[in-house]
């Protein structure tokens, strides 16, 4: 986890699924309690279950509720973008890296 631009950005690295997304869930909501702006970056993430959407939809739901806007920044070339896609994440949710995401959220 780093800050760039008044936002936090989360790099989720490997595979998010059954084994792993509660730890991930856990960590990701203890260690950004304060942040104005969260990016999620999928972009070192090599595969996403179904726990590891559920992960992700409770992340993007509890920064939300917390007043924190949220972007997920997933390439678009890459599998874990044909997962959100194929299950229909908002595309307003979605950036093709984190710059695009920061962009979106820091105007």
């Amino acid at each position: 986890m780093y800050s760039d631009r008044g936002c936090e950005v989360v790099q989720l690295l490997g595979e998010i699924d059954n084994a792993s997304a509660g730890l991930v869930e856990r960590d990701v909501l203890l260690s950004v309690r304060a942040a104005t702006g969260v990016v999620v970056d999928l972009t070192p993430t090599t595969f996403l279950d179904s726990a590891g959407l559920r992960c992700l939809d409770r992340l993007v739901t509890a920064f939300t509720n917390r007043g924190a806007p949220v972007r997920i920044a997933a390439p678009p070339d890459g599998m874990v973008r044909f997962t959100l896609d194929l299950v229909g994440m908002l595309p307003d949710l979605l950036a093709e890296n984190v710059d695009e995401a920061l962009d979106e959220m820091t105007g």
